[in-house]
């Protein structure tokens, strides 16, 4: 008997590898998330929309701009906006599928807490009482910093400003974190210690000017589809070469004209090798660089020992070829470096980031057009949620909680007595989970995050948040890994149901209108926290009338500020979505590309080259668990499947997990392609369909990160990695364990 899927349906061995030959065969001839798979798996239209509602993608940070089909209040359908610089018309297969996530039968639609029996519905007064007294009873007992707020990254400006304001200004604790942590955190603070601020300087229309694209730890074809189409367009235009630096060989290295498969973990040592070899062979102009850039000499010497010799051996990769690849870096003129959580999700992530935007620095390609790190997120609101602080060590306007004057210019125009704000920083969310094992945090609120299944070593998590005293979940959905553990559930709108605005990861504003009412009881996330906040006695305070009032108190606090945003409206977002910060007048055109004048906001001016160490994951494999674990997303599903786990057209793509394994190593532990095996670790076991193939190195097998729980006591993916983080940013390192397989 084949397995039972979410969708009740049946796959059986013979099934599986006939859909992986049918899905690779389609791959094969461009008929893929990038130019378009086969029209089944597109949403159709049943009903002709009556009217088409301005909003924006809900997934990942290239935020492609769309509009939304509505019929009698129920989204019909979706299409690309083609006014909208950054996708020009263009949705990729989550986006064609938007519709789907709003219509299931897990739809949370009334506020809940749980009596002896499970959970029974409550009225929207009583709930928002009871968590206001939650919130005010603990903070009474135990100190403001016994409670926190754990957010999504792919909510909108006003709702994040709506949050902070609340718990960092009228609660007194900095406890607001977001699931940005896992997603992005070790690449900011490589742009910080870069660049001397959190500056992502590019633009995505840097793609259409470049002649070499430098894409590591990053399956850019699968992860943003529109954005990798229009690399590969302009690389026909352009003549660009796009040279693709992983592990395995995912369907963008199958499309770059040199794919570098190292060696798992050994990225830095390639970085400092091609510096090596830039600066030994003359392709530095090292009297430029000095003029913006520190740290050249140390560098220059650091990178001596990384030989083409010596980075050949860790690698895995040939002498010769890294050797042309640095030549090739030395001598672009319109280089774009681009990267992802191949190497921010590692404990030394943030040092990859430093040592990838090294080879930009050296080779000039920085302060100019078609150039630079461009640096595109995982989630859609992971950029504006740093401007608006909603992160740990973070106030609005990028202002760090730690510097008493920033601190003091929020709580001034908050209203608020400097005093009560605290000068600490919060805590992450590895610490908040943490806290609440030891019994320090008591109330955690969680908003559209589902950390039971997207947290590393998830059975600890799971064991952590069922000691919450107080759990309050908010989403959309129930139930969900996350939600089963709560004692209060407050229902909230989703993408269509709210309106606000977003920042994408090219710091462009798109305006999201309310396109249709959200089900049941359920409400814009905004509101609901404003209630509570009201009824917490800050009636004042929060006495917005919508969220464009919510944006106009912000903007103010962009004043002078790295995001200065004082020139944007939700009308001129919606005549003119995209226009980038900083803006500071209403006549300003935004600003597209920062640096240009390679004025930076580091020490004198400059950036910083940055030297560092190659140093192991934290678990490495051994005689117990001979193979390394590395974990990932698949182009048909998004995070822990909350939304597209429900839309039929996708799951049916890959219902189980699956375990790439090389053709050597299958052999070696006697598996066979469309087999069932154990995957364990020291943490946890789940179960998986065998896809054999070269494209990913001996040693290494891989698991799409997507499955939780809900898919089955074996199929948690994250039950198996460690919970281990990046020195800096505490980002969890994902893409790298100790495991082994044995027959299922």
């Amino acid at each position: 008997m084949g397995k039972q899927n979410g969708n009740g349906s049946k796959l059986s061995r013979r099934n599986f590898v006939q859909l992986s030959a049918a899905w690779a065969a389609a791959s094969a001839v461009g008929l893929d998330p990038v130019f378009g798979t086969v029209k089944e798996l597109y949403a159709s239209e049943t009903m002709k929309p009556e009217k088409w509602v301005p909003n924006i993608c809900a997934y990942c940070g290239v935020g492609c701009g769309l509009e939304i089909g509505v019929n009698k209040d129920k989204v019909v359908a979706v299409r690309g906006m083609k006014k909208n610089p950054v996708n020009r018309g263009d949705l990729c297969l989550l986006g064609k599928n938007l519709p789907g996530m709003l219509y299931t039968k897990d739809r949370l639609l009334h506020p809940q807490v749980r009596d002896g029996k499970g959970f029974k519905k409550i009225g929207w007064d009583a709930a928002t009482s009871q968590v206001a007294e939650k919130i005010k009873d603990t903070i009474a007992k135990h100190g403001p910093d016994s409670v926190a707020l754990y957010v999504s990254a792919s909510e909108y400006i006003e709702e994040y400003y709506v949050y902070n304001k609340l718990f960092k200004g009228m609660l007194g604790t900095n406890n607001v974190e977001s699931s940005a942590r896992l997603c992005w955190a070790s690449g900011v603070v490589g742009l910080v210690t870069s660049f001397g601020a959190d500056s992502p300087p590019c633009a995505v229309a840097d793609v259409d000017l470049a002649d070499l694209f430098v894409v590591a730890g990053y399956n850019m074809s699968s992860s943003k589809p529109v954005l990798f189409k229009r690399m590969v367009q302009a690389r026909k235009q352009n003549k660009a070469k796009m040279i693709v630096i992983d592990p395995r060989k995912t369907d963008t290295a199958q499309r770059a004209d040199i794919h570098l498969q190292l060696n798992p973990g050994t990225d830095l040592i390639l970085f400092n090798a091609f510096a090596h070899v830039m600066l030994n062979e003359g392709l530095v102009n090292e009297k430029e660089v000095k003029s913006y850039a520190n740290g050249f000499d140390e560098l220059k010497k650091h990178v001596q020992k990384f030989t083409p010799d010596f980075a050949s051996e860790k690698t895995g990769l040939p002498k010769e070829q890294i050797v042309e690849i640095a030549r090739t870096m030395g001598k672009s003129q319109k280089g774009l470096f681009m990267w992802g959580q191949g190497l921010n999700q590692s404990t030394t992530g943030n040092r990859k980031a430093n040592a990838f935007m090294n080879l930009a620095f050296l080779s000039g390609n920085i302060g100019k057009p078609g150039a630079g790190p461009l640096a595109i997120t995982g989630q859609g609101s992971a950029m504006g949620l740093r401007e608006v602080g909603s992160l740990p060590h973070l106030l609005p306007g990028f202002r760090l909680v730690p510097k008493d004057n920033q601190r003091a210019e929020v709580a001034k125009f908050w209203g608020v007595d400097p005093a009560k704000m605290s000068p600490n920083k919060g805590k992450p969310i590895p610490f908040l989970l943490k806290g609440l094992e030891e019994g320090k945090l008591k109330l955690l609120w969680i908003i559209h995050s589902n950390p039971a299944a997207t947290f590393p070593n998830s059975s600890w998590a799971r064991n952590a948040l069922s000691k919450a005293e107080t759990l309050i979940v908010q989403d959309a959905y129930h139930p969900t890994e996350t939600s089963k553990y709560a004692h209060i559930l407050l229902p909230g709108a989703q993408w269509a149901e709210k309106e606000g605005c977003l920042t994408n990861s090219e710091r462009g504003y798109t305006i999201a209108r309310k396109a249709v009412n959200a089900p049941g009881e359920a409400r814009p996330d905004m509101d609901i926290v404003m209630d509570v906040a009201r009824k917490l006695g800050f009636e004042k305070q929060f006495a917005f009338k919508n969220s464009e009032e919510v944006f106009e108190e912000y903007k103010q606090l962009t004043a002078g500020r790295p995001c200065d945003s004082r020139g944007m409206t939700y009308a001129r977002m919606e005549k003119t979505p995209g226009i980038q910060w900083p803006v500071p007048t209403a006549d300003h055109p935004g600003t597209p590309r920062r640096f240009l004048d390679r004025k930076f906001p580091g020490k004198d001016g400059k950036v910083m080259l940055r030297s560092h160490d190659h140093k192991d994951a934290a678990e490495m494999p051994d005689a117990e668990y001979p193979l390394n674990l590395i974990t990932g997303l698949i182009a048909e599903q998004y995070h822990s499947r909350t939304r597209t786990g429900k839309i039929d057209k996708l799951a049916r793509i890959t219902p189980e997990v699956f375990m790439e394994i090389h053709p050597d190593d299958a052999k070696k532990h006697k598996t066979t392609e469309g087999a069932h095996v154990k995957v364990a670790t020291r943490r946890g076991s789940v179960k998986a369909r065998v896809r054999i193939t070269d494209g990913i190195t001996r040693g290494s097998i891989f698991l799409p990160y997507h499955f939780g729980y809900l898919s089955g006591e074996d199929q948690a993916v994250n039950s198996l990695t460690n919970n281990v983080f990046d020195e800096k940013a505490k980002q969890p390192e994902y893409k790298a364990c100790a495991a082994k397989i044995e027959k299922a």
